[in-house]
């Protein structure tokens, strides 16, 4: 049996993550990769992922952070920059030397068993398949180069086995720290398909030298699962589905990297938040705060962010907070599916949210995904930079979803149907490739 990596490292605690790995893994079936496939996490987080069939490999570099057992890493203190800098020098030490053939062989017997696990699928491996997602930026420092180094550093591992790697629909760019722009030139050149998730990354690659495909991110074409299981479930949690216009709302904590002041911005993001969920209440529609993403780090769990905007609504029974992380990526589809709007700064739980015909508000940040893919689809003005997220700006916003629902479910309709003829000449691609 053929084995087929998919890479980057992540797991099943990211709902959007999750989508993209399975459905990286349906499509390049559909191309006729047909074999075993694995996915770089741990055995903890991925069990959802083993009962579709994926199985687990572990990381060989991992992210400095998995060495402290501190969950707290909200902000870049210079003491944590400090920590991580000294692990991560430490790390590229010790994982260099399994990039190169000659090195590998010799020095591997020195390694623990986990990683000579990994690189004993790495070389059985017939190919590797990078996950969607929007993985390769950098706003500047050197703190940057090494991010793009470690997300580089398991698709340069297939290549090394000499593998051929498709990189599958990603938001790339901006590249702005130093050598960033010839690392990724270094490592997508030798890939087989590149393929960019919206125009804007598809332009910031071509700065890079590197000719892509463009193609909808991948978890448009994820199916829901267990749709009235979960209707019944909103509803038994006093959620008025069907009764209210009811409004789901995705927050994250976000460290605002490559500005100033991140601290004031963050906490004027949470403020204006709640002024805005407060408006919804005021105006007889019913705000979800839903947890798209569940974490032990602080900078990544939904809660931590929700629990802030919370903290002063009125205890008044209009507005619910929705989590369940028994659920997966396809059941999390059909809780967006069953809300009338949408305004998710996980823009995932957007992309959930308009591929079922929910009109949705995008709060775009970390690259160019959010801003170019609401672009390609003809929604930018339904789209808000999480710097710029304050109460008058979510109302407007959301009025025009509102006064255009209809033309907005008309337009998603046909958008559908140009994303999934797209998905067919993909496949067509990477299967005439692939032979």
């Amino acid at each position: 049996m053929n084995e087929y990596l998919v890479l980057p490292g992540c797991d099943d605690t990211n709902r959007g993550d999750q989508a993209l790995i399975w459905e990286t893994v349906n499509l390049a079936k559909e191309a006729g990769f047909d074999g075993k496939y694995y996915m770089l996490a741990s055995e903890e987080f991925s069990k959802q992922s083993e009962k579709k069939g994926i199985s687990h490999i572990c990381h060989i570099l991992k992210h400095p952070s998995e060495h402290f057992n501190s969950d707290d890493n909200m902000y870049y203190t210079k003491m944590l920059k400090l920590k991580w800098g000294a692990v991560a020098l430490f790390d590229f030490i010790t994982t260099y030397p399994l990039l190169k053939p000659v090195l590998r062989k010799i020095l591997l017997p020195l390694y623990n068993n986990e990683i000579k696990n990994s690189i004993k699928h790495y070389s059985s491996a017939s190919a590797s398949f990078v996950k969607g997602g929007g993985f390769l930026h950098a706003y500047g420092g050197f703190e940057e180069t090494y991010k793009i180094y470690y997300f580089l550093y398991h698709i340069n591992l297939a290549l090394s086995f000499g593998q051929d790697v498709y990189v599958m629909p990603n938001s790339f760019g901006p590249f702005n720290a130093p050598f960033v722009k010839k690392m990724i030139n270094k490592t997508l050149s030798k890939c087989k398909v590149v393929t960019s998730r919206e125009s804007i990354s598809n332009e910031a690659l071509k700065k890079c030298d590197i000719e892509a495909i463009n193609m909808p991110d991948l978890a448009f074409y994820l199916e829901k699962e267990n749709f009235e299981c979960i209707k019944s479930r909103l509803i038994e949690q006093n959620i008025p589905i069907g009764e209210k216009k009811c409004v789901a709302i995705t927050a994250r904590p976000y460290r605002f990297p490559g500005e100033n002041d991140p601290d004031t911005l963050y906490q004027s993001y949470i403020n204006e938040f709640r002024k805005f969920a407060l408006w919804l209440i005021d105006n007889d529609f019913y705000p979800v705060f839903v947890e798209h993403v569940s974490s032990n780090l602080v900078h990544e769990d939904d809660m931590s962010a929700i629990k802030e905007i919370i903290k002063y609504l009125p205890q008044n029974k209009k507005w619910s907070v929705f989590r369940d992380t028994t659920l997966n990526c396809q059941e999390m589809k059909s809780v967006y599916s069953c809300f009338d709007y949408t305004v998710g700064t996980r823009f995932h739980s957007v992309i959930f949210s308009l591929s079922e015909q929910v009109p949705s508000i995008a709060i775009t940040y970390g690259g160019n995904k959010g801003q170019g893919i609401m672009k390609d689809i003809k929604m930018s003005e339904y789209s808000i930079d999480i710097k710029d997220v304050n109460k008058e700006t979510l109302v407007n916003k959301f009025k025009t979803v509102v006064e255009n629902t209809d033309a907005i479910e008309k337009e998603l309709a046909n958008v559908k149907i140009d994303m999934y003829n797209q998905r067919k000449q993909f496949i067509k691609k990477i299967g005439k490739v692939n032979n």
